[in-house]
């Protein structure tokens, strides 16, 4: 864990990712259960330089009129503390590494918010148990993959009984397509 100096200090918020009914660490190679389905997480099937991949242990049925965007089936929350952007880039000054699975919350489907007032959450499951922070993209694999979830931005607190008094808003992984068991989930974002 890092040590914080200074304003940092007092930015850096306490997470505990049983709240929104995540582990409190991830298993690897083994079944978890997150939000009444069963997951595993694994080397991803894009290589070594993807590191791992979480994978579905059981049938996930999309309807053809689902398959839009925002009306998929909801498979589990990507959690973690929300910072005003300006606190995420001090934090980033003292620690560069933090800069690993954050999202920048306002860039997402569903969000009103300017791009400005831009928010991120901070998803690294070696901080927060957070499964979401394992799914890989499919921007410029080889050989071209689709995909079959996405992040979506949600506003107001995540849905009973999950959810800390700093949770204002949030955001969920969805499906986009049917998800057969075994296949490893995957999304769209730009990643260096």
């Amino acid at each position: 864990m890092c040590e914080f100096t200074g304003k940092c200090a007092n930015i850096i918020q306490s997470w505990n990712p049983a709240v929104l009914g995540l582990l409190d660490s991830l298993p690897y190679d083994e079944e978890v259960m997150v939000w009444g389905r069963r997951w595993i997480v694994k080397t991803s099937t894009l290589g070594e330089r993807h590191g791992y991949g979480v994978y579905a242990c059981e049938d996930i049925i999309v309807e053809d009129s689902a398959s839009c965007r925002r009306e998929g089936l909801t498979l589990f929350p990507y959690g973690g503390p929300i910072y005003k952007r300006r606190h995420w880039n001090r934090i980033l000054t003292q620690h560069p590494e933090w800069k690993t699975f954050a999202l920048e919350m306002d860039t997402f489907a569903g969000s009103t918010r300017r791009h400005s007032d831009g928010r991120v959450i901070d998803g690294d499951p070696i901080r927060s148990g957070n499964i979401a922070g394992f799914m890989n993209s499919m921007v410029g694999t080889q050989p071209k993959r689709r995909a079959n979830c996405e992040w979506v931005f949600v506003e107001g607190p995540p849905p009973a009984p999950y959810g800390q008094t700093y949770h204002e808003n949030h955001c969920l992984v969805i499906t986009t397509r049917t998800i057969r068991s075994g296949d490893e989930l995957f999304t769209h974002y730009e990643w260096n």
